[in-house]
């Protein structure tokens, strides 16, 4: 099946970018956190949380981790004092770019490793996938 070879296309360029982030002591949905406060907008768990598709719970989790390592820091929102927002600290700023960084060279390195038309050629049928998932016939698979 044709998600099958999705999923395990996507577990394995997680599972090598996942040595890169280890090595910057974060895990997948922190990195995934820093990454969407990237660029200085300061954001609400519920915001993040979204964004991430994970549950607020679960936001509020890897918040209070990436807080205690002082990679973001908490403060009041100027319009609604009892949210409160997160923005990257210095520190969660580098660690944020280095992860990216890891992460562009993994997707580089697959890239070098296939020749360029296939590689144009997988993104355009991925992207036609994601086109077309949406509004499928369902089938009786006979």
């Amino acid at each position: 099946m044709l998600s099958f070879h999705l999923k395990r296309a996507e577990q394995a360029l997680s599972a090598r970018k996942f040595v890169g982030i280890k090595e910057l002591d974060l895990t997948y949905p922190q990195c995934t956190a820093l990454g969407f406060l990237t660029g200085g907008v300061a954001k609400s768990c519920t915001q993040l949380a979204r964004e991430a598709l994970v549950t607020s719970q679960t936001m509020t989790g890897i918040m209070k981790n990436l807080e205690i390592k002082g990679l973001v820091e908490r403060h009041a929102s100027p319009d609604h004092g009892r949210v409160m927002l997160f923005s990257l600290t210095p520190a969660g700023a580098e660690r944020a770019a280095a992860a990216r960084a890891y992460a562009e060279g993994v997707e580089h390195g697959l890239c070098e490793a296939m020749s360029q038309e296939d590689y144009a050629q997988l993104a355009k049928l991925l992207d036609r996938v994601a086109e077309l998932a949406p509004d499928v016939t369902i089938g009786t698979g006979e």
